[in-house]
């Protein structure tokens, strides 16, 4: 991408935002509520790990891969005291792990950005243990994101942030309307979605309720 915004100032200023947004957090939580009952999981496109954090305070084993050195750097510091981790700075398109390895695969707000669409999945299904669980939330446009933007500063006001938090906000602001909402490569709907899932060869596909205004699916399915 160019000016990458995963290696720029955008990752300085995701965390102090988007761990004050209630629409974040409720998918964050929705991806950490779908990997109970699974002890060894992968987190695909981990980003600064705030999903792996959640899981590792449930004593989750946790592999974390992702692409972005710097997300990778903050994820380290925040995971610094926890053993049961594995990082991996690389793409999640060719996962460097055997199959039928994991209990649960989580992967937020990844799939509509990768080049490798179908591959990207079939390698997620080929990791999974039969019956493990694999909960995907994915981007259907890339239009409309004020709306997003919008929603997030109105939480830094609710909590009384956006003052201290003025800078990150700006920087989130240029970088999503700029960047990250034109590198959406594949917006398929949830239904068009699960139907991919199925010809996978995904089983008990599970939509949930996500609150990013029609813009975005969250589902379970297994394997």
């Amino acid at each position: 991408m160019e000016d990458d915004v995963w290696e720029s100032e955008y990752i300085d200023a995701y965390d102090n935002v988007l761990l004050n947004s209630e629409i974040y957090l409720a998918v964050r939580d929705f991806h950490v509520n779908s990997m109970d009952g699974c002890e060894t999981v992968l987190d695909s496109g981990c980003g600064t790990g705030n999903v792996t954090t959640e899981l590792l305070k449930r004593d989750h084993v946790v592999y974390a891969i992702d692409p972005s050195r710097k997300s990778l750097d903050k994820l380290r510091e925040k995971c610094k005291d926890h053993d049961n981790i594995k990082i991996f700075h690389r793409s999640a398109e060719k996962l460097p792990f055997d199959k039928d390895v994991f209990d649960g695969v989580t992967s937020m707000f990844v799939v509509h950005f990768v080049d490798d669409f179908d591959g990207y999945l079939r390698e997620h299904y080929r990791v999974l243990k039969h019956d493990g669980v694999f909960a995907i939330t994915g981007r259907s446009s890339g239009i409309n994101m004020e709306k997003v933007v919008e929603s997030y500063e109105n939480s830094l006001i609710k909590k009384g942030l956006l003052s201290e938090l003025q800078n990150e906000m700006n920087i989130m602001r240029k970088k999503i309307l700029n960047n990250v909402s034109k590198t959406v490569k594949h917006g398929y709907t949830s239904k068009e979605m699960q139907d991919i899932l199925s010809d996978v060869g995904f089983r008990k596909i599970r939509e949930f309720p996500n609150p990013y205004f029609g813009q975005c699916y969250s589902l379970t399915a297994r394997k």
